[in-house]
């Protein structure tokens, strides 16, 4: 494999470069749900995700995604979303540069649930 080092990035048919730290470090989409949805079978990371080596279901709406790369420290820029209408995917406190901790939950009652939650992590790698 080889390794191009850049520090500005700009694909083919684009006028403006942008800084390759604003590029995703972490892509990843995890089903905790009972059914297929989207392609993503139950209970699997999605094979869509980027940077990531596994996901673990830590019980209702608890889930870890472990990353291939860590990142280069725990100041990372983290943005999810999930298939639900009116939830949450928030990362937890107990997250570090090699693992995302997250928790998927009801908007209105703060409940857990398992969902289909999709993310990306903004920033360096080690």
């Amino acid at each position: 494999m080889s390794t191009i080092t850049v520090t500005n990035i700009k694909a083919t048919g684009e006028t403006a470069s942008r800084s390759v730290s604003g590029v995703a470090a972490v892509t990843y989409g995890v089903n905790q749900s009972a059914s297929t949805y989207l392609g993503i079978s139950s209970n699997t990371l999605s094979s869509q995700s980027t940077n990531t080596s596994s996901y673990a279901d830590g019980g209702t709406g608890i889930l870890t995604v472990s990353l291939s790369n860590a990142m280069s420290n725990n100041s990372y820029s983290f943005v999810a979303g999930n298939l639900a209408t009116n939830n949450t995917t928030t990362i937890h406190s107990s997250s570090s540069a090699s693992a995302l901790q997250l928790r998927s939950a009801d908007a209105d009652t703060s409940s857990l649930h398992d969902w289909v939650n999709f993310g990306a992590v903004f920033g360096d790698l080690s």
